[in-house]
This record gives structure tokens, sequence and C-alpha cells, in this order.
């Protein structure tokens, strides 16, 4: 008896809490139905500056239209977080308004990790693989990429990507190459090639793959090569270090 005692208690507790929040629904909804916006709030919650406040303010009012006296309860706020979201460089967007008439937007701005240069065009990759534009007065400070960069847009070419990125991520987790490697370029070839800062070899890496074995190589260079080549002939006397084939080191003194 006792138990459903309790039982009926709790029920009775619960639909009292569902009407009560029920109730301050509908006046919420009321009171978003008098009030009418006054004012755009627009907050950038990232580091980067590839769209501003002025911009997005500027672009809600071309894309969206009339928010400013427009009530509360019928703004479209999927529609303008959708709009928003379909700016490339735009990860994620929040719109909503609080009871003094404001209409709030947060953006949420994708985070680039590197950039290709191919001549006077290039453009920003994102951890994911996503591809935006540069931007025409403001350059995030991530490692470039530079040379002829191969099409990323197919299969092979976001498998290639993706190596590129895991191959800076194993630069820049190395004590040893942290600071040795300056840059990273591709060649004519298509080939990845790296350049040092205390020499004038290029390291050419091909495919970025198999990256533990060709720093390895790289470092028997250092070790074993370098030092025997400069004894007999001096300084700077080879000018390329293929790394790409499996169990080699190909050195040349061609440029």
């Amino acid at each position: 008896m006792k138990k459903q005692l309790r039982i009926i208690v709790f029920c009775v507790v619960l639909a009292l809490l569902l009407a009560a929040l029920a109730l301050l629904a509908g006046h919420a909804r009321n009171e978003r139905a008098v009030v009418l916006c006054n004012g755009l709030d627009v907050q950038i919650i990232d580091k980067y500056e590839f769209v501003t406040q002025e911009d997005v303010k500027g672009f809600i009012d071309r894309k969206y239209g009339t928010y400013i006296g427009v009530r509360l309860d019928s703004l479209d706020l999927d529609r303008m977080e959708r709009m928003l979201e379909e700016k490339s460089v735009v990860l994620k967007s929040e719109a909503w308004v609080t009871r003094d008439g404001m209409l709030h937007v947060s953006i949420l701005q994708r985070k680039p990790v590197l950039r290709f240069q191919r001549g006077e065009q290039g453009f920003y990759m994102d951890r994911s693989g996503y591809v935006f534009p540069l931007h025409k007065s403001y350059t995030a400070d991530v490692p470039v990429i530079e040379g002829a960069i191969p099409p990323v847009e197919s299969k092979e070419g976001a498998a290639w990507a993706e190596g590129v990125m895991q191959l800076v991520e194993y630069v820049q987790g190395s004590k040893m190459w942290k600071d040795r490697v300056s840059g990273i370029g591709v060649n004519k070839d298509g080939d990845l090639e790296l350049r040092v800062t205390d020499g004038k070899e290029r390291f050419i890496i091909g495919f970025p793959d198999n990256l533990d074995s060709k720093f390895a190589r790289m470092g028997k260079y250092y070790s074993h090569i370098l030092p025997y080549i400069t004894e007999q002939k001096g300084e700077g006397w080879y000018k390329s270090v293929n790394l790409k084939y499996n169990k080699q080191i190909i050195c040349r003194k061609d440029i």
C-alpha cells in the first residue's frame, strides 16, 4: 500500500512539474511575441580573423533581411544559422534571443592547420581535410607548403594532403627535426622536399609515407655521410639527398 502511495505522490509531483514547465514555456513564448528585436550582438569565439563582427552583421543584413523591429518569436534562428554556416570559414554558428530584445550570434571559425601555395593561388586546410580560400587581408600563422601542389579534391589527392599533415606533425613533434627543418615544398616532379636551416641540401621525401624510415635515413646522412664528405670534399658538396626509395640514400651534387 505504501509503495502504491509513493508512486501516486511521485506521479502527482511529476505532473505538477511538467505543468509548471509548460506554463513557463508558454509565458516565455508570449513574452517573445510582444518584444521586438532592437539590436544584434555578434561574438567571434576563436582567435582567427577570417570574419569580423562587422562582416557577420553585414552578411545577415544582406542575406537574412530585416530583423530590427521584428518580433522575437518571428525570427527564424535556424535559417540564420544555416545561412552563416554556408560561409566556408564558419564551422559552427549559434543564434538566440534574450528578453531585452537582443539578437545574439556566436561564430566558431574553421581552424587551419596548413596553407598550400601554388604560385599566386593558395588555400587553407583544416584537420578534417576541408579546404577553404585564403583571406585578402588576414594570414593565419600555419605551416606553408609551396610548389607544384597536386589537386586535393580527388581520393588520391586527399590521401596526399593527409600525409602532408602527418609529415608536418611529425616534424613539429620531433626534438631532432623541429628546429632543423625550415620548410616543406613540392618539386616539379610532385615530390615533397624538406629544406633545412644548417645546409643547402634538399631532402627529397617523395610521397609522405614511411616517415620513421625516411627520417632515420636522414639522420644517417647527418651522422655518417655528411661528416665524411665534408672532410673529403668540403662543405656543401651534395645539393640533394633522395630518401624516397626504401633503404636507399641517394646523394647528388646537382641542384
